[in-house]
């Protein structure tokens, strides 16, 4: 459509936000375990779509825009200093 004298153009539509997370990507494997490869893969997603590294497995979790699944029973998730996730003892 030609513009018009005197009239602005219209305005473009900001971009839709993306997802820290492959579209269909699941954290869990088939017979319910966390799929930790995948998980490391989120958080690499995290850090280059954030651009810092979290402070914490807290803050990336709270923070990633994706469920993540719940460590097996006396383990808990951390971040190595080379942002490698792994689980140990409570």
């Amino acid at each position: 459509m030609p513009e018009t004298a005197g009239q602005p153009a219209p305005a473009a539509k900001p971009a839709a936000p993306q997802a820290n997370q492959a579209p269909g990507a699941t954290l869990t494997q088939p017979d319910g375990a966390v799929d930790m490869p995948e998980l490391q893969r989120t958080v690499i997603r995290w850090v280059v779509s954030n651009r810092r590294r979290p402070n914490s497995f807290e803050d990336f979790a709270a923070t990633a825009g994706v469920p993540i699944p719940p460590p097996p029973a006396g383990k808990k998730y951390i971040l190595t200093r080379d942002l490698h996730v792994q689980l140990v003892n409570r």
